[in-house]
């Protein structure tokens, strides 16, 4: 089981996430913001976290650097519901320090994959 943290503030997403992971047997939480998510990395413990591209109030690009500043090794996966933006350089290399990016329309069976790949 792996805690998983997702900063998204599309709350139908991270509902449909969270509940998804939960029955895959894992302990998700969900965050709508970046201020958010940095806040709970700094008082929990999480195997790994999910981050939207784009989020009000900043999304993963600048997330990214801050949580490596914290944290070197958790990993990190960039998510983006945008299909236009998922073959772009901005997400290909510009984001090039989180471990996997995938589009919201990965099934769940690929997000369980994931998680098991990136925290075993």
């Amino acid at each position: 089981m792996a805690r998983i943290l997702i900063a998204d503030d599309d709350p139908g997403y991270v509902a449909a996430f969270c509940e998804g992971m939960q029955a895959l047997g894992h302990d998700a939480h969900g965050v709508a913001s970046g201020v958010e998510a940095l806040a709970l990395l700094a008082s929990e413990k999480f195997d790994i976290v999910f981050l939207d591209v784009f989020m009000k109030g900043g999304g993963a690009v600048v997330l990214l650097h801050d949580i490596r500043k914290s944290d070197a090794h958790i990993p990190v996966v960039v998510i983006t519901g945008k299909s236009e933006f998922a073959g772009s350089p901005l997400f290909e290399n510009g984001l090039r320090l989180a471990q996997a990016k995938m589009r919201k329309t990965a099934s769940l069976a690929e997000l369980g994959q994931l998680v098991t790949k990136l925290t075993t």
